[in-house]
């Protein structure tokens, strides 16, 4: 498939950003920089559920170090175009950096956890509730973690449980007046509340921008930066961490199968995992 001019110039502009900020010297504060490439993939098995696939893999800026992997794959039920509930398992591995998503030492070695999750998206199309609206978008996620950590000189320690509550506001905007724009615009911001008795309430606070195209179709590319502030999870009063990401989209299912899930429906679901 031949990848359109215009997302070609939206990658290598990327690419280049990301190079010339690997020159400049790290802020103060705790702040990091990480490279983020994503899959997301729906596969309907009849009209109301599909299959939910998605990856995620991250290194440090100038992929000099391993960060992150996450693996979800879940169950969704789509109650129409504008509501869909997801069900899925995630398995989360990580590395922490000097100044990444864990912090320095005592913290050391791959940190393992996971999860289970329930969520409802609900989209509301603006003005004529075409395809060529902007959209807002809510997702709630109630989340329940396993995580294990290793400590420096002691190994893993005890298995931890916990929950914690996410809502994501997003606003996506095409880029086009035709029925089913090739380009759009998308921006969400997202809290994350812990749910315990005891401080801190506040986890973190992620913002997000970027651009998407189509890539005929089956396929989309979305290509975007992310700030993330999760000073009170990691403990440092200061902790701040910016991702440059590119996600990749599959839109219709691997196999052919009657499904209500449309292009457009599976685009709103996978770019807001």
């Amino acid at each position: 498939m031949r990848i359109r001019s215009w997302t070609a110039y939206i990658v290598v502009s990327q690419l280049m950003a990301i190079s010339s900020s690997a020159q400049a010297p790290q802020p103060s504060g705790g702040t990091d920089r990480s490279v983020w490439l994503s899959y997301f993939g729906d596969q309907p098995i009849t009209r109301l559920w599909a299959v939910h696939l998605e990856g995620s893999y991250r290194r440090t800026l100038g992929l000099s170090q391993f960060e992150q992997l996450e693996l979800r794959p879940g169950i969704t039920l789509n109650e129409g175009d504008s509501q869909q509930s997801l069900f899925a398992y995630t398995f989360f591995q990580a590395k922490p950096t000097a100044n990444g998503s864990f912090g320095p030492p005592p913290i050391t070695g791959k940190q393992l956890e996971n999860r289970i999750f329930e969520q409802q998206q609900i989209t509301c199309r603006l003005f004529n509730k075409r395809d060529s609206d902007p959209e807002l978008i809510q997702r709630f996620r109630l989340e329940q973690r396993w995580q294990d950590t290793a400590v420096y000189g002691r190994g893993y320690v005890e298995k931890i449980f916990s929950q914690r509550v996410r809502y994501r506001l997003t606003a996506k905007i095409p880029l086009g007046r035709s029925g089913l724009p090739e380009h759009y615009f998308v921006a969400y911001n997202e809290v994350y509340v812990n749910l315990a008795s005891k401080p801190p309430l506040f986890n973190s606070d992620v913002t997000y921008g970027a651009f998407g195209s189509r890539l005929g179709e089956h396929w989309a590319v979305e290509v975007g930066y992310q700030f993330r502030d999760s000073a009170a999870a990691s403990g440092s009063p200061d902790h701040k961490i910016t991702h440059y990401r590119c996600i990749c989209y599959r839109l219709l299912p691997f196999a052919t199968c009657e499904s209500n899930l449309t292009g457009a429906a599976a685009l709103n679901q996978a770019s807001q995992a």
